[in-house]
């Protein structure tokens, strides 16, 4: 009996044994199965970390998490992500309160292709995420939430909002530090509410160490215009620099022969045979500087000049735009300064072997990439202008090769953004997020570039506006802040801006009292371009040399500083106006500025001579006239200047000021007047 016994309890020891082991190998399995799990899921331990499903936190640590509007990357042109957080000391806890905000993302319509849109939200740090409240409104889809590293997203829900006009609970468990939402357009976001808790500190954004601006050129190289080849050259002297609209088609044939293609400059492509080594040497000659703006696609490519993208390739992959990245390459081997004796130039048969010439410094890839008005196939979203950018840049940091991309032919020249549609800093923080992941944090151009118009609501009637009532030097100040917080070094450019001179444009410059539209526009063009050097901006080119068609009332096209081509360059007042503060201004920086009885008053002064100028001027637009404004000066000037705005006049009207201890006095309006010194 008992050596049974003794038998059964092996048999059960033997029975617990292999219990356990079974347990023991079901447990290493279900781990080495997460373990897989989590490889899969992150593309290494940095990114493990920001994204590990699940931490369960106690329902006394879970609270709502503070949004910031610099907490949103807005990966599109439409909506507008700080009003998903503008109302949330109103709506607090969705899930206990009932409140309703209103201000939805989407504040117009927008084209069906500019959808799916896409936001990414940055909380900082890693945060335990357990609720997320979104109120909507016009729902007929799905939203999609995804977690984990950026570029390497995650899904983490796909569901339907609740009914219109309501609060949908999202219940999410995960670890992250960024979340991505995807909206249909039939989908109005109103607010978000995230609701989590911090696992680690929260990481507080800190200036760079190099912080130093880029010395702003002179006033005399800081004024420029938007021009082509066929423009005069004794026309562009008012300006010190020269955007000049460049298409790619003008270089290379229009049959693909590419990686074969041959070049065209000196005569080019272009009907007519420009020559741009001559144009380009003239203007270097004349001290002006140009800089090209790369715009269009070649027919092999898209015959509709859409963006570079041959068919069936990705418009968010770098190598996709190699073939644009290849004539940067070569465009720049020919005009820049780079070493590029080995390289292999791609020239037609008729064509001079000449590289490195030493003519341009300054290469525009693109222009307007975020245009919303000529369809899906025009338009960039960031992370495809990014793409593209870094293609162009260095050839994607050197993985598309060595003769592709301006920095690998001279690696001294700067490459300008391409000009927005418009001071789009979401557009420049979503390149800027782009180039994070997927450059490591090197932005692929040396210049942001920006263009605005200033005007009112059409509704007011009276659509131009001065740039004090548009408030232009603040907004670009706001730019050149985010420059020097996120992107140090970079120069900022605006390289379109202006007036309409026709009275029924949509872009006119009224007559104001005295004054008429071409002397309005003028004046206004002066105050533009001080208010810009005022914001710390480095160039400006006004929209442009010439009128379109002087006799069309469509924005644009009369907002030239002559009328156009067909009619011969009639010069404007404001051509004149233009060429007087480049004069006036040469070799000075600006220096300080502020309203002072009514009066703008800027200062500038040359730091070699120590020479100087107050230029000052009623920032209204009523026709204001300051009788007897008084102005102080420094000591040590025995003799003052005034100058004065004129019609027929490149160096304006120059009148001396008496001089009373050391102050003058003469009368003020809302023609800019320069006060010239021999000391500042």
């Amino acid at each position: 009996m008992e050596s049974s016994l003794s038998r059964t309890q092996k048999h059960n020891l033997m029975s617990l044994r292999l219990s356990f082991l079974c347990a023991l190998l079901l447990s290493l399995f279900l781990f080495a199965g997460f373990l897989l799990y989590s490889l899969d899921f992150f593309d290494d331990e940095a990114a493990a970390k920001q994204a590990i499903p699940i931490s369960f936190a106690s329902s006394d640590q879970i609270g709502i998490i503070k949004l910031q509007p610099d907490m949103f990357v807005n990966e599109s042109i439409a909506g507008e992500t700080s009003l998903l957080i503008d109302e949330q000391q109103l709506v607090g806890d969705p899930g206990q309160t009932k409140a309703k905000p209103k201000n939805a993302f989407f504040t117009r319509h927008h084209s069906k292709w500019l959808y799916p849109v896409s936001f990414t939200v940055d909380l900082k740090a890693i945060h335990a995420i357990s609720e997320i409240y979104l109120y909507a409104v016009n729902l007929s889809s799905v939203v999609k939430i995804e977690g984990g590293k950026p570029f390497s997203w995650k899904p983490l829900t796909e569901e339907a909002p609740a009914i219109d006009k309501s609060w949908r609970k999202y219940t999410v468990y995960a670890d992250t530090r960024y979340l991505r939402f995807t909206v249909e357009q039939s989908i109005n976001p109103v607010e978000l509410v995230i609701k989590g808790k911090p696992l680690e500190t929260v990481k507080v954004a800190t200036t760079p160490a190099n912080t130093k601006r880029p010395r702003q050129v002179t006033m005399d190289q800081l004024i420029g215009v938007n021009a082509f080849i066929d423009d005069p050259l004794d026309k562009l002297n008012a300006v010190g620099f020269v955007r000049e609209y460049h298409n790619w088609r003008w270089d290379e044939s229009q049959t693909k022969t590419y990686p074969n293609n041959e070049k065209k400059w000196n005569p080019s492509y272009a009907g007519g045979g420009w020559n741009f080594d001559d144009f380009y040497r003239q203007l270097k000659d004349q001290d002006i500087l140009v800089a090209p703006a790369m715009m269009g696609t070649v027919k092999w490519i898209s015959p509709d000049g859409n963006k570079p993208v041959p068919e069936g390739k990705s418009s968010e992959d770098p190598a996709s735009y190699i073939a644009h990245a290849d004539h940067m390459y070569q465009f720049v081997a020919r005009y820049g300064s780079g070493d590029v004796r080995k390289a292999p130039l791609k020239l037609a048969p008729d064509q001079d072997k000449k590289a490195a010439l030493g003519l341009l410094h300054y290469y525009e890839n693109w222009n307007e990439q975020n245009m919303d008005w000529m369809g899906r196939t025009h338009h960039f979203t960031p992370f495809e202008y990014a793409a593209m950018a870094s293609a162009d840049y260095d050839g994607h940091q050197g993985k598309l090769g060595k003769t592709v991309g301006v920095k690998n032919a001279d690696p001294n020249a700067r490459m300008v953004m391409g000009g927005l549609a418009g001071i789009n800093l979401d557009y420049i923080k979503a390149i800027k997020h782009w180039a994070d992941y997927n450059r490591n944090g090197s932005v692929p151009f040396d210049v942001i570039n920006v263009h605005h118009y200033s005007r009112a609501d059409k509704k007011d009637g009276r659509v131009g506006i001065s740039p004090e009532e548009d408030n232009l030097k603040e907004r670009l100040q706001e730019l050149v802040a985010y420059r020097d917080a996120a992107m140090p070094g970079k120069e900022v450019w605006i390289t379109e801006f202006g007036y309409d001179t026709h009275p029924r444009s949509p872009q006119r410059a009224p007559a104001i009292a005295s004054f008429s539209q071409e002397e309005v526009q003028g004046q206004w063009l002066v105050r533009s371009y001080l208010a810009i050097a005022a914001a710390g901006v480095d160039r400006a080119a006004m929209y442009m040399l010439r009128d379109v068609n002087p006799d069309a009332d469509v924005q644009y096209c009369t907002s030239g500083l002559t009328s156009s081509k067909e009619t011969g360059w009639k010069l404007k007042p404001s051509w004149y106006y233009v060429y007087t503060l480049k004069n006036r201004l040469k070799g000075m920086h600006f220096t300080g500025g502020a309203e002072k009885a009514g009066a703008m008053v800027y200062t500038f002064r040359n730091n070699e001579t120590g020479q100087g100028a107050y230029v000052v001027w009623s920032p209204t637009s009523t026709g204001a006239t300051i009788k007897d404004y008084e102005l102080t000066i420094p000591k040590n000037n025995t003799s003052v200047k005034k100058v004065a705005l004129a019609n027929g006049q490149q160096n304006g009207i120059e009148t001396p000021l008496k001089l009373t201890g050391q102050q003058v006095k003469f009368d003020v309006t809302e023609s800019p007047v320069f006060v010239l010194l021999d000391k500042m």
